[in-house]
Order: C-alpha cells, then sequence, then structure tokens
C-alpha cells in the first residue's frame, strides 16, 4: 500500500502540515510506503 498526503499550506511546520503527517507515520506503522508532497513547494511545470 502507499499512502501520499499532499500539503497545500505555504506553511510546512504549522497546523496543516502537523495533522497531515501523522497518517504517514500511522500507514508507515503497518508497513506501508509514505510520502508526504508540499504543494507550494512544486514548480507548475511540473
Amino acid at each position: 500500500m502507499n499512502v501520499i498526503a499532499f500539503n497545500g499550506s505555504p506553511r510546512k511546520k504549522w497546523n496543516t502540515a502537523t495533522l497531515l503527517g501523522y497518517a504517514p507515520e500511522v500507514a508507515a506503522s503497518h508497513g506501508a510506503e509514505n510520502d508526504l508532497v508540499h504543494l507550494w513547494d512544486r514548480d507548475s511545470r511540473d
């Protein structure tokens, strides 16, 4: 199983990112691969 969390907030260390950080942690504890993507860092041409 793969879990990808998307953070659309420009604040990487605030509430939204903190809450989104728990989902991949829980998934990883069950053996899932995971990633947290900060959309603010993405180039619109990617």
